[in-house]
């Protein structure tokens, strides 16, 4: 059985890995730090969404086996992605806080679950 610190917890990972690949492409990452990002950042940026996103899947299968697993990653992935066209169209200056305290939140909520 899946707690909902868990689920709380794999919502914030797809938040960061959601954010993170947003911000590997130009526009959104000038839209966030007002400056384009370098080769080597929009490269660093696009793998750790990958990573997280694969982590983020890995932790649903371990919890909840790989078919209900499968179901709760899509939809909390939906639901990440959506969070994360929200703060790009109304507040893009504000991911990289958001998506830090995502990190940090996601992760006290895994250890004490």
């Amino acid at each position: 059985m899946i707690s909902n610190s868990i689920t709380l917890s794999l919502l914030n990972f797809s938040y960061l890995a959601f954010g993170s690949l947003a911000l590997a492409m130009f526009s959104h990452f000038r839209g966030a730090f007002n400056r384009s990002p370098s080769p080597a950042q929009s490269k660093l940026l696009y793998w750790f969404g990958w990573g997280v996103l694969a982590v983020s899947y890995y932790i649903g299968i371990l919890y909840q086996g790989f078919a209900y697993g499968s179901i709760l990653f899509t939809g909390l992935i939906s639901l990440a992605g959506l969070l994360v066209i929200l703060t790009l169209s109304y507040r893009a200056h504000h991911l990289p806080h958001f998506m830090a305290g995502s990190g940090v939140f996601g992760t006290l909520l895994l250890i004490f679950a």
